[in-house]
């Protein structure tokens, strides 16, 4: 018997799904957030010609949470009342899917909390793309998990949307936050078909980060040289600062007025120690735009 229970159909009736270049997961949880990360993914699906995917996540209640008989009840009449609200909150998702202009399907995914987290991550596996909110951690983490789940055992790049922000009109500008390291260099690889439409692209490296071996020409010259190979012209420059790297990137960002952030994640593997600490924080916590992270 399964632990979790996955569900899969197409938004309205009779209506062939098709496939496009990229695959698109788009996270949902019937909060008004769900506007904001679908206008990034159907911006996201019409400039990449890709499918979307809706993950709607209904959290059930922790079973380790309750005990005994009375608990036994508790947990049931919890979870009945779950279910029925993720059934309402479905019907609504798969009309507003309805409206899309993209090839796509609503998936729900019901389960408790640790359950959820692996099956989430499981279906990033098989999309290009992973949607969700940033997580900040001076607001509720509700999803921290999940995403910290998606990041480290998905093996796909996350694009984590600021909180109430919607998409540009079109990434003119991307920033790409270089380290060398293998986090640096899976981010840029996951973010190739949204830097190949920038306008211009920006590879920062600064000077006093600690992972990699920031700030030597070799490697800036041989990122730009593969970018280069990609039909992709790209300007290096490193930074030096005495004070937070990733204040510094920030301002940068907002210097060149980036659309987009491509960084590698660094953290352990637990989601409280990867927020808590470095340039990955300060970009989670502070980014205007929307940040391509991968680890």
């Amino acid at each position: 018997m399964n632990d979790f229970a996955l569900s899969s159909r197409p938004a309205g009736e009779l209506q062939p799904v098709s496939a496009g270049n990229l695959d698109i997961a788009v996270h949902l949880d019937g909060t008004a957030e769900d506007e904001v990360r679908l206008a990034h993914a159907e911006a996201l699906a019409a400039r990449c010609e890709a499918r979307l995917t809706g993950l709607f996540t209904n959290l059930l209640p922790d079973p380790g949470l309750y005990a005994g008989e009375f608990g036994a009840t508790a947990i049931g009449q919890l979870t009945d009342g779950a279910i029925q609200e993720g059934n309402v909150t479905e019907l609504r998702l798969l009309q507003r899917l309805a409206r899309l202009g993209s090839p796509h399907e609503l998936r729900r995914i019901e389960a408790a909390p640790e359950v959820l987290e692996r099956a989430v991550a499981t279906e990033a596996r098989w999309n290009d793309l992973f949607v969700a909110t940033c997580p900040r951690p001076n607001e509720s983490l509700r999803w921290g998990p999940m995403i910290e789940g998606v990041l480290f055992e998905g093996g796909r790049g996350l694009y984590l949307v600021p909180p109430k922000v919607g998409p540009r009109a079109a990434i003119h500008t991307v920033l790409i936050a270089w380290a060398d390291t293998r986090q640096g260099a899976r981010a840029v690889a996951e973010a190739l078909p949204l830097i190949g439409q920038a306008e211009q692209v920006h590879i920062i490296s600064v000077a006093e980060e600690a992972h990699g071996r920031m700030g030597g020409a070799e490697a800036l010259a041989d990122i730009t040289a593969h970018l280069a190979r990609h039909g992709i012209g790209a300007a290096a420059t490193v930074l030096d600062t005495a004070g937070s790297p990733g204040e510094c990137l920030l301002e940068e960002a907002d210097r060149i007025s980036a659309d987009l952030i491509v960084a590698g994640a660094y953290g352990h593997s637990r989601f409280r120690e990867w927020v808590l600490g470095g340039v990955t924080e300060e970009l989670l916590s502070n980014a205007p735009v929307p940040l391509l992270v991968a680890h």
